[in-house]
């Protein structure tokens, strides 16, 4: 293989551009389905059938047609995730387990990796007739932030992942007749990411230098007899930022039979985000130090030679600028219903179908190809689903009462797990209540507790030097996993 082709591959072991960057959001992948407080009581059950406030139009923009009169919502989401790594095992790719250089070293097990979160979301509705209403809601849709040590042993398949996205969606709702309403919404998103990850340039020398072998280019010093450039001995760290807008747009139905029971069915656009940003490359003094000790043990004019391609080559491969990613966000299909059981108790339930299998790859593109190829990411996730039954209590008097549970599937398969997703499947536990001040003012609290099965790790580098998998070796491990959400609301009627 060519020097070039070698240290090229420095540049294309960047790291996973944008969404391949969510280990803890609070939905299957790294969706956030948290948007509001009383919804969050019910484990979102019914939401999009209106079994809450108008904070439904997230999932179905008919649902405002369940509502009268002008309203205005705010509200905040706390968000705890915890993911814990244990029994971790991490070797280089290409090197046999017998040598010294094959194991990657660094702790084995980690703190919480997972920061918490506060996400705001807003809602507002004005009815311009009894059948026409018009609104406006702002929304944090996909978002995580994870954070390892520099020096854990998973470090060159991710440090820092931050994922940030903002919804501004205005909503039109109309009721064709007494049963049935319908509604559509444009979406314009906000896409922001920041992603690092270790990356071992003295691994990237050791191997650059041993393909020189036949042309005479040595990594022995003759003085001591050791290796002058070694696995782990020169990490260095690229960081990858980007943003975009990108647009879609939501549409729904109401179907309402009887005063006592409501249907309701939400459609959310799939959404491309075409992300621009840069990539910054932290390289260490010692890859220099090691670079001089070989041209040092290497005279002469022919294998100087040699050695100013591989250097022009690193330099080329490992040069700061513009990158870009096309990231495909899902399109998300729900199912709500609502009945009214007695006067004081109403039951619902919600299905969700999350089409993540549109993600097949994560592809980043350098500005020069010709010196710093792409990096793809083979993702091949599956579609996800998310069940939810709840019920909601209102003995009379300003108080409402409300409790969940639900079942979220998780997207990734065991064979594609990486550290930046160590998503697994969900159970949703909620309770939740409101409180009506007066006729135009109320509270809403509502708390979930969500338990994760364990997940696992079992990532190889493979055997194509060409891969970018491959610099970045063989990692296993398992993910505990638990997220507690908290979520508080005021609602305002005119």
């Amino acid at each position: 293989m060519s020097n070039h082709s070698r240290v090229s591959l420095s540049a294309s072991t960047v790291a996973l551009l944008l969404v391949a960057a969510a280990p803890h959001a609070m939905a299957s992948g790294f969706q956030l389905r948290e948007q509001g407080a009383s919804g969050q009581g019910l484990s979102y059950a019914g939401i999009s059938a209106g079994s809450t406030d108008i904070g439904g139009m997230f999932f179905n923009p008919a649902v405002l047609n369940r509502f009268e009169g002008n309203q205005l919502q705010v509200g905040f989401t706390n968000i705890l995730p915890s993911t814990k790594f244990s029994n971790g095992a991490a070797s280089r790719a290409g090197i046999p387990a017998a040598s010294p250089f094959s194991p990657i070293s660094g702790p084995a097990s980690t703190g919480n990796a997972a920061k918490s979160a506060v996400t705001p979301t807003l809602y507002a509705m004005w009815s311009l007739n009894p059948r026409l209403k018009v609104g406006l809601s702002v929304n944090v849709p996909y978002g995580l932030t994870t954070q390892y040590d520099d020096n854990w042993i998973g470090r060159y398949h991710g440090l820092r992942s931050q994922l940030e996205t903002v919804d501004i969606t205005p909503t039109v709702a109309w009721r064709f007749s007494d049963k049935w309403s319908g509604g559509v919404a444009f979406v314009a998103r906000r896409a922001k990411a920041e992603l690092s990850q270790a990356v071992d340039f003295g691994y990237e020398a050791y191997m650059g230098v041993a393909q020189l072998a036949p042309a005479g280019i040595t990594n022995i010093n003759p003085l001591t007899g050791a290796p002058v450039v070694t696995p782990g001995a020169a990490d260095g760290k690229v960081t990858v930022t980007g943003d975009s807008w990108g647009y879609g747009f939501k549409a729904g139905l109401l179907f309402e039979p009887t005063k006592d029971v409501s249907i309701g069915m939400g459609y959310q656009s799939a959404i491309k985000e075409d992300i621009k940003g840069d990539a910054t490359f932290a390289i260490p003094p010692t890859v220099s130090m090691g670079l001089a000790a070989l041209y040092q043990i290497n005279p002469g004019a022919t294998r100087k030679a040699y050695l100013d391609g591989l250097a022009a080559a690193f330099a080329a491969g490992t040069a700061n600028g513009p990158v870009t990613a096309e990231l495909n966000l899902p399109a998300v299909i729900t199912l709500g219903l609502n009945v009214q059981v007695t006067p004081a108790v109403t039951l619902s339930a919600e299905v969700e179908r999350t089409q993540w299998s549109k993600f097949k790859e994560l592809r980043l593109k350098f500005s020069n190809p010709a010196t710093q190829a792409d990096n793809v990411t083979t993702e091949n996730w599956k579609d996800s689903t998310f069940v939810a039954v709840g019920a909601t209590w209102r003995p009379g008097g300003a108080w409402t009462w409300r409790a969940g549970l639900a079942m979220d599937s998780a997207p990734v398969d065991d064979a594609y797990r990486t550290p930046r997703i160590p998503d697994a499947d969900r159970t949703w536990i909620s309770a939740g209540a409101g409180y009506r001040f007066s006729k135009g003012f109320a509270l809403d609290f509502g708390y979930t507790h969500i338990i994760a099965k364990d997940s696992t790790v079992d990532l190889k580098g493979g055997t194509n030097p060409l891969s970018s998998d491959y610099v970045k070796g063989n990692l296993s491990g398992t993910f505990k996993n638990a997220i507690d959400i908290w979520a508080l609301q005021a609602r305002w009627s005119f």
